[in-house]
């Protein structure tokens, strides 16, 4: 049987097996999807990409009073819409946790937003739009000392020619944290210093995973955009990016511990 193009890009799309470690995916409790309504159109969105596992990050900052422990309950309502909706996605509850949160919260409640099987638990820091900092290596090293090592949120977005931005995040890359560059990065939507950015990240560490960062209307999800973008560059295994590295950051984990001194 001869398949149109069509068919072929359909069939491409069902073997797909992205993963997405950054998206605001809850209905009304951050600046993500208002309703439900609108988080099953989120998800069947990303569906249509190839992506199979999301990962549910709501903001936990200061500004949105999130209760964290209820977020694994409304991860699994959330779930369960999307199977009578049959959206074929894996839900996953997480959280994006902003630096100036990352002290207040107990043992049990960085659990609760925690990805990683035990004894390899990771939290996605937030790297701030002001820059990256000595809060922010504060918050990470506090991290890490209670076992928790760190996926850096859109790092590229908050780097620019601060220098002290980059010793933050070179420091964070020897103590072996891993990135998650945003697809629209990539895809040069967030500017010409962030894409530039983004493009010498990619290469800077074995585990570096790219998300869409989706909210809703405004900010669909995008991995499609950022694989055709590095594969526009020449990027031979653009899909390692959202699929082989998120999903061996979800199911292998990482290991926390205090960065190498630099040579």
């Amino acid at each position: 049987m001869i398949l149109t193009a069509s068919e072929r890009s359909a069939s491409n799309m069902r073997s797909m097996n992205f993963a997405e470690l950054h998206f605001h995916l809850l209905p009304g409790v951050d600046d993500g999807p208002p309703s439900i309504d609108a988080t099953v159109e989120l998800a069947r969105a990303a569906a249509g990409e190839g992506t199979r596992t999301i990962v549910a990050t709501p903001h936990v900052n200061s500004y949105y009073s999130i209760d964290v422990k209820s977020l694994p309950e409304r991860t699994r309502e959330v779930a369960a819409r999307l199977r009578r909706e049959r959206v074929p996605v894996n839900v996953l509850s997480g959280g994006e946790l902003a630096p100036e949160r990352a002290g207040d919260l107990s043992q049990a409640e960085l659990e609760w937003i925690a990805l990683g099987p035990p004894g390899r638990r990771w939290v996605l820091l937030e790297a701030p739009f002001t820059g990256l900092d000595d809060g922010f290596a504060v918050a990470a090293g506090g991290l890490r000392a209670r076992g928790f090592a760190v996926v850096v949120a859109h790092p590229e977005r908050s780097l620019g020619a601060a220098e002290l931005g980059w010793q933050v995040l070179e420091r964070e890359l020897r103590a072996g944290s891993a990135l998650q560059l945003t697809a629209w990065s990539l895809a040069g939507l967030n500017g010409e210093p962030a894409r530039k950015a983004a493009l010498h990240l990619l290469h800077a560490n074995r585990l570096v995973a790219v998300a869409s960062d989706a909210h809703g209307a405004a900010r669909m999800p995008a991995l499609r955009l950022a694989l055709d973008a590095l594969t526009g560059l020449g990027e031979r295994d653009a899909r390692r990016y959202v699929a082989s590295v998120p999903h061996a950051l979800l199911e292998r984990g990482l290991a926390a511990r205090a960065p190498a001194l630099a040579a």
